[in-house]
């Protein structure tokens, strides 16, 4: 091996603990700054962007930038002009996925296909939203083509509203699927209470920038707003599957 090629390997090897220290010194101090902004609260990532000096900071689905030395914030949508491709979209569709991934079905109201699993979506709902009630029409075309529908609650009139204590009944029955299908088509059910993950759903729903019914949540951790056809749905899963293969 030439000499001179040796040396440059070896000055290389030797420089990288010194940028990996730079970088750690980077992050920590970013991380102070960060937290005069967001007291008491851990971002779940603080990353360097493909701009130079420009640091992504976020918070389950929600996220700014911040220059390196900490002085300035910008929030806004970083976009990569070749490809038109929002890179801010791409980071939040990555902290809802991770979210998702870290919530118990358990916390949920399911509704399973009856064959295997192929697709997974998930919806915040709000039982007296008449776009909700429409999309949960579609429920048993999307069960028929492999998607298991999962339900969170976000009742838009807040805590203590009729809506809200209507969800509160949902989860409190002995079969919540079957309560859900009756509230959705406009029917009573027994009033009950009993400690329920609605306020939990709310707080996810607004971290993951959730502001209005039905909101869903593809596999993937895009978002999909409004109300959608099962067809329309099951061609939006295959555009996602096909982008991310």
């Amino acid at each position: 091996m030439p000499r001179h090629v040796l040396i440059l390997i070896l000055t290389a090897l030797l420089a990288a603990p010194a940028v990996a220290a730079a970088d750690a010194q980077v992050l920590q101090h970013l991380k102070e700054r960060v937290s005069i902004l967001v007291p008491s609260v851990e971002p779940d990532s603080i990353r360097e962007t493909p701009i130079k000096g420009l640091y992504e900071v976020r918070y389950g689905a929600q996220l700014f930038y911040i220059s390196r030395d900490g002085d300035y914030v910008v929030d806004g949508e970083l976009v990569e002009l070749d490809s038109r491709r929002s890179l801010t979209a791409v980071a939040r569709s990555e902290g809802r996925r991770e979210m998702l991934a870290g919530m118990d079905q358990a916390g949920m109201v399911v509704y399973p296909p009856k064959g295997d699993t192929q697709h997974v979506i998930t919806i915040f709902t709000d039982v007296d939203c008449p776009y909700c009630r429409r999309l949960h029409e579609e429920v048993p075309a999307l069960n028929a083509q492999g998607v298991e529908v999962r339900y969170l609650m976000f009742p838009r009139t807040g805590e203590g509203s009729a809506t809200f204590r209507k969800m509160v009944s949902i989860w409190c029955a002995d079969d919540r699927a079957s309560a859900m299908n009756q509230v959705k088509q406009g029917q009573s059910i027994e009033t009950k209470t009993c400690e329920t993950p609605v306020r939990d759903h709310v707080i996810m729903g607004q971290m993951m920038g959730i502001n209005g019914t039905p909101a869903i949540l593809l596999d993937s951790g895009d978002l999909v707003p409004g109300y959608r056809t099962a067809d329309d749905l099951m061609e939006m899963i295959g555009h996602v599957k096909a982008v991310t293969r």
